[in-house]
């Protein structure tokens, strides 16, 4: 943790300041371990370099979270992160110079990771799952402007509009316990200039064939797979990996909803065996997200979604790619940039 977070940090509900205390630094001046003491008497541990907003037993989601980005990490999918995310949401990287920028939900600190490639000044990486303790060690070793949080995002233990930079959560809020709550909170650290950027789950059941392919096949299979074990999760997703492989078959599993793989960019010079091995690895982890044993998984609509932008920001001209973002299909990757 460096010195930079304390003036950021606070009590996640009150928001009340916090006193470092008992502080062990190492060579560069960094805190590895203390606590954090708030005016109420509550304190909140310091531990490997990273402060803990966590006081409970870690839920079936945060497990299942950690699980999935402690196995399959998310740097091998920097192609898809260019080509959809930062195309379809901001047009290009060099948005990410000199700012301050919250990844909030970072999961393997991949695109925490990037923002600091592309130049961000400091990345605040938030997540609940214990592969802050893991995958997200490997993945920010040798960077120094960046400090981990463990803390839940719906109470984020940051200042009220203390960024005014990025406050990012992309593919994330749908698996808190309410979007809208996690939307607030999120918002509230956006300072004036900066932006929030989410996106949502879209609820996509209109018409009959939608409809049954989400109630009738996506959902009870889901509910079934979400109670199996993570090994049991991880061989549904990497069979119907391999499935989606064959021509027509594949195609048909997942227009059905029995398995994701999405869109995967062609790469100049690729050899075929090469991109299989992308399209599979591609399958097997967006099939495990989504038939995951994660708790929260919400969809929402678009009127909800419209509803609940308008609802953080009033004025529209402060909301970009809102037509875009409601285009079907949308932008892959694409999101609302909200801005205070």
């Amino acid at each position: 943790m460096t010195p930079y977070l304390l003036d950021y940090l606070c009590e996640p509900i009150t928001k009340a300041p916090l006193q470092l205390l008992d502080a062990i630094y190492d060579a560069d001046g960094n805190i590895l371990s203390g606590e954090l003491l708030a005016s109420s008497g509550k304190h909140y541990p310091i531990f490997n370099g990273i402060p803990r907003f966590v006081d409970f037993v870690p839920t079936k989601s945060v497990k299942s979270f950690g699980d999935e980005w402690n196995y399959f990490n998310f740097n091998e999918f920097h192609v898809n992160w260019l080509s959809h995310t930062v195309a379809n949401t901001f047009g290009s990287e060099d948005v990410f110079k000199d700012k301050l920028i919250v990844d909030a939900g970072g999961g393997s600190g991949a695109q925490t990771r990037w923002f600091l490639e592309y130049g961000a000044t400091h990345v605040i990486m938030m997540d609940l799952s214990h592969s802050v303790d893991d995958v997200v060690q490997r993945n920010l070793k040798g960077f120094k402007n960046v400090d981990v949080i463990q803390c839940s995002i719906d109470a984020p233990p940051l200042l009220d509009q203390c960024i005014d930079g990025i406050v990012y959560c992309h593919n994330v809020i749908q698996h808190t316990p309410s979007v809208e709550k996690t939307a607030h909170a999120l918002y509230q650290l956006v300072g004036f200039g900066g932006e929030l950027v989410f996106n949502c789950y879209p609820l996509n059941d209109r018409g009959l064939v939608r409809w049954v392919r989400f109630h009738i096949i996506y959902k009870p299979l889901r509910e079934l797979l979400s109670r199996m074990p993570f090994r049991v999760i991880l061989a549904y997703a990497r069979l119907m990996a391999v499935l989606r492989l064959v021509p027509v078959l594949g195609t048909f599993l997942e227009r059905s909803g029995f398995c994701v793989q999405g869109d995967v960019p062609f790469l100049d010079g690729e050899y075929a065996w090469a991109r299989m091995k992308r399209r599979f690895r591609n399958t097997s982890l967006n099939t495990f997200d989504s038939f995951g044993s994660h708790q929260y998984q919400h969809y929402k609509s678009d009127d909800e979604i419209r509803s609940l932008a308008r609802d953080l920001q009033p004025d529209a001209s402060k909301i970009l790619n809102m037509d875009k973002y409601f285009l079907r299909p949308a932008p892959i990757g694409c999101a609302l940039r909200i801005f205070r």
